[in-house]
């Protein structure tokens, strides 16, 4: 017969037999929470990743486009630049003219001239063809 100390001691092995079962529960229970938080952290790294990776595409595609915009821009002042020199050589053509005190009817008068002269060093040729002869 079981005496007091007895089933106190059974009571007591008892508890601590339900003591760590609780544990063993607690402690399984906390290892997959533990998997679980290491899962989503791993999902979250990989589309953080992915996010990421999208991005510097879009930065990589900004670029190119950006390079490809000053490279059209580089080209066409380029051109302008060729154009101006042209141009900045009739200006200091026509300013060097108006210094000498030409005008457009200066000009005029100067290619009238010209063609006046021309004409009248070959008169009799002109005028042999003219006649038919």
């Amino acid at each position: 017969m079981p005496t007091s100390g007895t089933k106190s001691l059974e009571m007591m092995i008892g508890g601590l037999l339900q003591a760590t079962q609780d544990m063993q529960r607690d402690i399984t229970e906390i290892r997959r929470d533990i998997r679980d938080s290491d899962a989503r952290a791993a999902l979250s790294y990989e589309q953080s990743e992915q996010r990421a990776a999208a991005s510097r595409a879009k930065m990589y595609q900004k670029t190119d486009e950006l390079v490809e915009r000053v490279s059209a821009t580089e080209s066409a002042v380029s051109k302008l630049n060729a154009d101006m020199t042209s141009v900045k050589e009739v200006t200091a053509e026509v300013t060097r003219w108006k210094l000498m005190g030409l005008g457009a009817l200066g000009v005029t008068g100067m290619a009238a001239a010209a063609l006046a002269s021309i004409v009248t060093a070959y008169w009799e040729d002109i005028w042999r063809v003219l006649r038919g002869g």
